[in-house]
């Protein structure tokens, strides 16, 4: 008679993984999304281990090029709380030698920055767990596998795809690197995304309001029925696209939304670049939102106060649904253009809080601050030798 015996493998040890995240919507929405499902992840690629996930929220540091300001805060975290390792999500963009960085690593103090708009705007939950899950991975063994062998092709997680490819980064301190394989695109898009454009609406109440105010008073003009009703497609098309670009363009100039990239050092002069693209795209998208809103409404208003009697002298007999809508078109263009008087009674702060990430208004202050006591020590030198 033989006797089998099962062995049950029993996991070793729990493995602690501290994630500090930015307070804010979505870097802190990634890291409660890893705390629930990494663990579950990791424990298929490395059954050997159990393994927890522990949240921390902290501001991290608004401008920080060479990554090393924030793993020396995730150094410092996983020091204190016992983590195993460290990774922090920052909606920071990242950018060396224009590739756009979506995470570093260090294999020596077990820590990571993961830079969410690298990762662009579909899938972003997906891509991050992926994208960690693998970092995980690579930390944890003795050597990171080199780019294209085989120990490498069998260490890569399914979840990366081909969006992002690893690389050995030649600077001191950083391991490994995940880097977007579509390029600044991917990064353009995702600080577009980090932007949250529909948030425009609601942050210039007073621009909406003027707007509509306006409306009223164009709805019941003849002279734009009129228009309205014998202009040509293109030519209501070309006033749709200059209304929004007049408020755009005064929303920028007003309010000092464009960063001036004259004396800027060379990494600085780039990151501003793709601000200012980011502003205009995420205020093209706000105003595209708030312009279509104000048509809806507009719509409603003309159906509702038309009467057949009046309406019929300018668009005759046969007028339809079609020509409520070239009439509200035009009434909204026009009344996009006079809302740009209202946004003039809205702070610079709320138009800002409206119009950027919390990680884009963290530079921009720093970055002012910065000006400002540079221009302070060149008066103090200044003073000092005329004296």
């Amino acid at each position: 008679m033989t006797t089998q015996q099962s062995h049950t493998q029993t996991p070793g040890r729990e493995v602690v993984i501290g994630v500090v995240a930015d307070p804010v919507a979505t870097p802190l929405q990634v890291a409660q999304q890893l705390e629930q499902e990494l663990p579950g992840l990791l424990a298929e690629q490395l059954p050997d281990r159990q393994w927890r996930v522990e949240v921390h929220r902290e501001r991290l540091p608004p401008s920080d090029m060479q990554h090393f300001e924030i793993m020396n805060l995730a150094t410092e975290h996983k020091r204190q709380r016992g983590w195993d390792f460290a990774v922090c999500v920052t909606d920071l963009p990242l950018a060396i030698d224009r590739q756009p960085v979506v995470a570093d690593a260090s294999s020596s103090r077990n820590v990571a920055v993961v830079s969410l708009p690298a990762f662009g705007a579909m899938a972003l939950r997906r891509r991050v767990l992926g994208v960690v899950a693998q970092l995980i991975v690579d930390l944890r063994g003795e050597t990171t596998p080199e780019e294209g062998s085989e120990e490498h092709r069998r260490s890569r997680l399914d979840a990366l795809g081909g969006a992002f490819r690893r690389a050995t980064p030649d600077q001191d301190g950083i391991d490994l690197r995940i880097l977007a394989s579509r390029g600044r695109l991917r990064l353009l898009i995702g600080m577009v995304r980090d932007n949250q454009p529909w948030r425009l609406v609601s942050g210039l109440r007073g621009a909406l309001v003027g707007a509509f105010a306006f409306s009223a008073f164009y709805l019941i003009n003849a002279t734009l029925w009129e228009l309205a009703i014998t202009m040509a497609v293109w030519q209501l098309v070309a006033v749709v696209l200059a209304s929004i670009t007049a408020m755009l363009t005064w929303l920028i100039v007003y309010h000092h939304l464009w960063e001036r990239v004259r004396n800027l050092p060379a990494y600085q002069r780039e990151q501003a670049v793709l601000f200012n693209a980011s502003t205009v795209i995420t205020l093209a998208i706000g105003l595209t939102c708030g312009y279509l809103g104000l048509f809806v409404l507009n719509l409603i208003a003309a159906l509702i106060v038309f009467t057949p009697e009046v309406f019929s002298q300018y668009a005759g007999p046969e007028y339809g649904l079609g020509e409520h809508l070239l009439v509200a078109l035009l009434t909204t263009a026009a009344a996009t253009v006079a809302g740009a008087i209202g946004s003039g009674f809205e702070s610079e702060e709320s138009v800002h809080e409206a119009a950027y990430s919390y990680r884009e208004r963290a530079r921009r202050e720093a970055l002012r601050r910065s000006r400002e006591a540079k221009e302070d020590d060149e008066t103090l030198d200044e003073t000092t030798r005329e004296g």
